[in-house]
């Protein structure tokens, strides 16, 4: 069956195959030209490469030879190492023999030297001897005989002789050191305190010349006792007469250290430095313990210390006198700052011996497991008390001794603020001396709640009270002068109190960290950040008296300045205008009024505080003002008037204080610009962007539409028609 048309092959189909073989035919003889150009190169490169591996040829016979020398050396090295090796190993024996003859020798020298040096009462050549046989290790004595096949019985018998000499000499050289301690024979006890080491006799040793030293000590820790119980009270240091005995005590035993160190450094070694100083410590515990047990029984300080802090009203007039305790807490400031030297000094002496910084460690760990210093703790409890009662009591005193200072062009203050902050710099300063920073810090615990107790409470109370006004009530006060001298000065006084505290605060930072051994910049940092808490009491306490100033002050004086200006009248016509802005009778009494109220309290008033007022006697008479504005009627000239008014109130304002008042009178001056609208309609261009006249409203939109009802020149279809 024939196909259909469809399936044949067109001309033009023909033609197009055609064309493309064509195209390809000739992009194939151009390929065919450019690689039969380029065959003259490939022949070169192949040439090339050709003549290339001729050299390599040469090259591997070259590398082939290279490894058999190499080969052959790796080989002759072994070799050599490996007789190296063994040269090594018979250097060794060979030494190791050499030491075992020269053992030998020195063990027969030794044995016949220490009979000679014990005959001759030559202690220090036979010591010689012995540490020179103990240093010998005997086990390879006898192994060396025992490879040589010899009879063992010299070595033997070298070996009892020096054991029996040994035990000889350490018997003597305890007996007469012992003979020397108790003569006091000086330079025969170093003589057999030298001797001891080489015995292996060490801790023996150290143990007998620290008790010899010790003996020393206690005579001269007894008679400096007695020298203590003795002092008369009328000396002139008697009150820190337990003081100079602990001194002298720290004294003795840092100079024994001082002088004996370079002995044990040298015949005993460095490492047993501490060890000494262990021993000795103990001898200081003691003598030191038994001084301050005396002083504490002497000065009756735990019978004071029961005192102190009863409350009853029977024991108030035995409650011991401040001025007592002062005298007593600087004796015991001062034996603790005596301990925080010889402390020092004993680390930085056992540093040099050994120099190795954990040594200090050692050192610190000795002294602080030291009875001695469990009563330096029990002493620092017994300062810190004994402190705090000395500060609240200064404080309470300077409380009830309170005056007022300042009369004439200075502002009025209060003397115990000056006071109180006097005695709480000299309590912090005090417990720097004692070289503990817990110590300091717990002295600012305590000068912080003393400060907030007495301090704050007596100035918040005050002002607490009030300013009596010029009221009728108020004449009846007794001493109404001197109550508003007070008021004032407690208010002064807290803004000083503010700038001593924060600059009290800011003198330990600086001073603390340079007079302070060992001071943490952060537990001091916050231990002093407590000084903010008396700060917030202070400005707490000066927000409340100016509160109790303006109800009681401020407000009636301005709302009696403001009442003149409801019998005014701001419908005015161009007349009255020009009349009352030439003299407005009205603002000129209350810039009068004003200025003579604030002239009573410029020169009893601190700067800050004067300021303060200015702004607060601002605020309220701009806002009577605008009570009274928001009950009176004007027209335009009126509204200008007023704006006449509100300026010369803030110029006079602006003059008076160095701090910026005229916000106090935003709302006034809104009031002002509303009242002074041409028309109502204007007030629009005041909320459209495109004025350039748009500002933060102050005034509600009910509150501004109030406003546009006090002209009685604008209709109240056009103020509902403006846009707010």
């Amino acid at each position: 069956m024939m196909s259909s048309n469809e399936d044949y092959i067109t001309l033009d189909e023909i033609n197009n195959a055609l064309e493309l073989l064509d195209r390809d035919e000739i992009a194939s003889r151009k390929r065919l030209a450019t690689f039969t150009n380029q065959w003259p190169t490939v022949i070169k490169e192949v040439d090339s490469v050709t003549k290339k591996f001729s050299t390599l040829t040469s090259i591997k016979e070259n590398l082939s030879q290279i490894q058999t020398r190499i080969h052959d050396s790796s080989k002759l090295a072994e070799d050599i190492s490996s007789k190296v090796r063994q040269l090594d190993k018979i250097r060794g024996r060979v030494s190791e023999c050499q030491k075992r003859v020269q053992d030998l020798l020195d063990l027969q020298l030794c044995s016949e030297g220490v009979q000679i040096a014990m005959k001759n009462d030559e202690l220090e050549q036979a010591a010689g001897h012995i540490h020179r046989y103990l240093s010998i290790d005997q086990t390879k004595l006898q192994r060396t005989a025992d490879d040589m096949a010899q009879d063992c019985s010299m070595i033997t018998s070298a070996l009892k002789h020096l054991q029996e000499a040994s035990e000889l000499l350490q018997d003597t050289v305890s007996k007469r050191f012992e003979h020397a301690s108790l003569v006091q024979d000086s330079k025969s006890i170093e003589r057999y305190f030298k001797i001891f080491p080489l015995l292996g006799m060490h801790e023996v040793g150290l143990e007998k010349f620290v008790d010899y030293l010790g003996r020393l000590l206690k005579v001269s820790a007894d008679k400096n006792l007695k020298n203590v119980m003795e002092t008369p009270l009328s000396s002139n240091r008697a009150s820190v007469i337990f003081a100079d005995g602990l001194t002298f005590i720290f004294e003795e035993v840092a100079k024994t250290i001082e002088v004996q160190q370079p002995l044990i450094e040298t015949h005993y070694g460095p490492e047993y430095v501490l060890k000494f100083l262990s021993h000795l410590q103990i001898h200081c515990d003691t003598f030191g313990d038994i001084l301050l047990r005396t002083f504490l029984k002497t000065r009756k300080i735990r019978e004071l210390l029961k005192t102190v802090w009863e409350e009853s009203d029977a024991n108030a007039a035995a409650r011991p006198d401040s001025k007592d305790i002062d005298l007593l807490v600087e004796e015991i400031v001062m034996i603790l700052a005596r301990y925080d030297l010889y402390a020092q000094f004993v680390c930085k002496r056992t540093v040099n011996a050994d120099g190795v910084e954990p040594k200090t460690r050692t050192a610190k760990t000795v002294l602080d497991n030291s009875r001695l210093c469990c009563c330096i703790q029990e002493m620092m409890g017994k300062y810190l008390e004994l402190e705090r009662y000395y500060m609240e009591e200064s404080i309470r005193k300077a409380v009830l001794m309170d005056t007022i200072e300042g009369d004439g062009d200075a502002a009025l203050t209060s003397s115990m603020v000056d006071d109180v902050f006097f005695i709480v710099r000299k309590c912090v300063m005090r417990s720097l001396r004692s070289g503990s920073l817990d110590v300091l810090c717990a002295v600012i615990n305590n000068a912080v709640n003393a400060l907030e107790a007495d301090m704050c409470a007596v100035l918040t109370q005050v002002l607490s009270a009030g300013y009596p006004g010029s009221g009728y009530f108020n004449r009846f006060t007794p001493d109404l002068d001197k109550v508003r001298r007070t008021f004032l000065a407690a208010l002064n006084s807290t803004e000083v109190a503010v700038e001593y505290s924060k600059s009290l605060s800011q003198a330990f930072r600086d001073e603390v960290p340079a007079r302070l051994r060992g001071c943490h910049a952060e537990k001091l940092d916050s231990c002093l950040h407590d000084f903010s808490r008396v700060n917030a009491s202070l400005v707490a306490a000066n927000r409340s008296g100016f509160r109790q100033l303006q109800s009681s002050l401020i407000e009636p004086k301005a709302l009696a300045w403001t009442e003149p200006f409801y019998e005014q009248h701001f419908t005015l016509d161009e007349t009255e205008f020009a009349q009352t802005v030439a003299d407005n009778p009205f603002v000129v009494a209350l810039v009068r009024n004003i200025d003579g109220t604030l002239a009573e309290f410029r020169a009893r008033l601190t700067p800050n505080n004067y300021d303060m007022l200015v702004v607060a006697v601002a605020a309220e008479t701009a806002t009577q003002l605008e009570r009274a504005v928001m009950k009176t009627e004007f027209n335009r000239l009126g509204g200008m008037a007023l704006d006449k008014v509100v300026r010369t109130l803030i110029n006079y304002f602006s003059g008076a204080s160095a701090w910026p008042v005229r916000e106090k009178f935003a709302r006034l001056v809104q009031v002002t610009t509303v009242l002074n609208l041409e028309r109502a309609s204007d007030l629009n261009e005041f909320s459209n962007p495109d004025s350039g006249m748009r500002f933060s409203w102050k005034l509600t939109p009910d509150c501004i539409r109030q406003i546009l009802r006090l002209r009685v020149d604008f209709r109240e279809d056009d103020i509902r028609k403006v846009q707010l």
